[in-house]
């Protein structure tokens, strides 16, 4: 079954995926990790198609980008970029 997302929801899932993917900046994390992890949150319903449709989203904003891979290229990994890390300073700062 889909989890269906609402607008918080989605947000959470965002930040976190930008949170996860800082802490692993210079290797990245792959697609399926980062859905353990999200699982762990609560996201247990969070289907791969959804997972990759926000991460594709996060990369069209240039918040995270994918790191080419030689081997198995099909299992992609994902890192933040330059802009993702300003974002989450700028989201950390504004909650202090």
């Amino acid at each position: 079954m889909i989890m269906q997302l609402n607008t918080q929801q989605r947000e959470q899932i965002r930040l976190s995926l930008l949170r996860y993917c800082g802490s692993a900046a210079q290797c990245g994390l792959a697609t399926a990790l980062l859905q353990q992890l999200l699982s762990s949150e609560g996201f247990r319903g969070l289907s791969a198609e959804q997972l990759r449709a926000e991460l594709i989203y996060l990369a069209d904003k240039g918040l995270v980008t994918t790191l080419p891979k030689v081997i198995s290229p099909e299992n992609e990994a994902w890192r933040i970029t330059a802009s993702g890390r300003d974002f989450l300073a700028g989201q950390q700062e504004g909650n202090l």
